[in-house]
């Protein structure tokens, strides 16, 4: 059952945002956050944003020494770099997530099938769909 959205006007932490003409996750329109989005919005709603900031650092700051980086090899400025994190989250309606896991599980069927091709015989190489490779 939906419900109207929230309305976002004088709320510290999003006080002055917009998306603009982008789709965003968590707001339906110019100030109104979506439903499914109560919850987290009533929540940094009420965060300055020098506080969403001091847990920004702290949840870097925890990352490094959980070994939750990446490398970038050909970079002067170093190597380990911390992996990109975003504190709010995107929460998907049951309606999304459904539809998302449906492709998910026809492309993973798709991938076994053709996989089971390949290994086995190789009709899509023999029908010439893909080319198949010289040996090595």
């Amino acid at each position: 059952m939906a419900t109207a959205p929230i309305c976002l006007a004088g709320h510290g932490l999003f006080d002055g945002y917009a998306a603009g003409p982008f789709y965003d996750e968590m707001f339906a329109s110019q100030g109104h956050a979506r439903s499914h989005y109560a919850r987290v919005f009533g929540r940094f709603s009420n965060m300055a944003p020098a506080q969403f900031g001091e847990r920004r650092k702290l949840a870097d700051l925890s990352f490094l020494p959980q070994g939750i980086t990446f490398t970038v090899y050909n970079d002067g400025r170093g190597t380990e770099r911390l992996f990109p994190f975003d504190l709010v989250p995107r929460i998907l309606p049951q309606s999304e997530w459904a539809h998302i896991e449906r492709g998910l599980s026809q492309r993973v069927v798709a991938l076994n099938l053709f996989l089971q091709d390949l290994y086995g015989k190789q009709l899509i190489l023999k029908d010439r769909k893909i080319p198949a490779c010289e040996p090595w």
